[in-house]
């Protein structure tokens, strides 16, 4: 019994040595997207693959026409009930991204898919905030010690609320978010997201389908709120890396930490699951899913960054 063990582990590092030559180590992102039912998770899906150039238009739940929502009942009935795979290129990375059910009956479904994964998106419904299946599927995520993102989505609505979402977040479920983005709506509704570690303003053209994007320096009313919100990320951050504690008490000021340092730091926290960023954006009108493309690859730990941190798991052959 010993024998056959020790052969079968054998096996086991070998297989992850083969998988970590062909990927590069670094360039892969297994992840999960998670939410309550009706919070946009397939919508955001969809994006992700229209402008990955995975599909040439965007699948819509209410026209029952989804990549990842294809069975008959699914699309009869405008939900997820099986867990979908599938696999997209974003900046010279390759993202296998499980699209998994919301409805509470189909619970399980999302229990087999994060045995998969090496981090998940948990997306939220703005103008709802944590709702009680986004509670379900958080403490799952929690005991597989997976490390989240959290995408704040249909924020173009009136009643959306930014700020009672991240309240949420922290009397809810009991984590700590780093806010990376602030919304502002013009007088029609439109929606920018001022971007916190660059301090730039950041545009969606519609013309475009959210394919183009302007990046702008913010108006003047909003440099002092993005300033402070900055400082705040740096602060909170400093106060569990080391390393850009180091740098804080080295420079002169806040000022003087670069993007690239608070970028580092965030990822090093969001690796150790001591912090959960929070981004903003309407999946349903185009804006802002590019930026959690780019956070997944940014922030979440590649397959064998996770193992070496944790030492959770070697060769999973598991099916979901």
């Amino acid at each position: 019994m010993t024998l056959v063990r020790s052969l079968s582990l054998l096996r086991s590092k070998n297989f992850q040595t083969r998988l970590q030559r062909f990927y590069g180590n670094v360039k892969l992102r297994n992840i999960g997207i998670l939410a309550h039912i009706d919070a946009g998770k397939t919508t955001t899906t969809e994006r992700m693959l229209f402008y990955a150039g995975k599909t040439r238009t965007m699948g819509e739940v209410h026209r029952g026409n989804t990549v990842t929502d294809y069975l008959t009942q699914e699309r009869e009935r405008g939900i997820t009930i099986c867990s979908s795979a599938v696999a997209f290129n974003w900046r010279d990375h390759k993202i296998n991204l499980l699209d998994t059910p919301g409805h509470i009956d189909f619970t399980m479904e999302v229990e087999q898919s994060l045995h998969a994964v090496d981090g998940v998106v948990v997306v939220l419904d703005g103008t709802a905030g944590v709702e009680a299946q986004t509670i379900t599927v958080w403490s799952q995520a929690e005991k597989h010690r997976l490390p989240k993102l959290v995408f704040v989505n249909k924020m173009d609505r009136p009643d959306a609320d930014f700020a009672a979402c991240v309240s949420d977040l922290l009397q809810k479920l009991n984590t700590k978010p780093i806010c990376l983005q602030i919304p502002v709506k013009d007088s029609d509704g439109n929606l920018t997201i001022l971007d916190v570690i660059s301090q730039q303003a950041i545009i969606w053209n519609n013309a475009s389908l959210g394919r183009e994007y302007k990046i702008l320096p913010p108006l003047e009313a909003h440099l002092k709120d993005l300033q402070e919100k900055r400082y705040i990320l740096i602060d909170e951050l400093s106060g569990i890396d080391d390393e850009l504690a180091q740098v804080v008490i080295n420079s002169e000021g806040f000022e003087q930490v670069s993007n690239e340092l608070i970028q580092q730091a965030l990822r090093r926290a969001v690796a150790q699951r001591k912090v959960v960023p929070v981004l903003l954006g309407s999946a349903y009108k185009n804006v802002g899913v590019q930026r959690v493309m780019d956070a997944v690859i940014d922030y979440l730990p590649a397959p064998n960054e996770r193992n070496q941190l944790y030492d959770c798991f070697g060769f999973c052959g598991k099916s979901f």
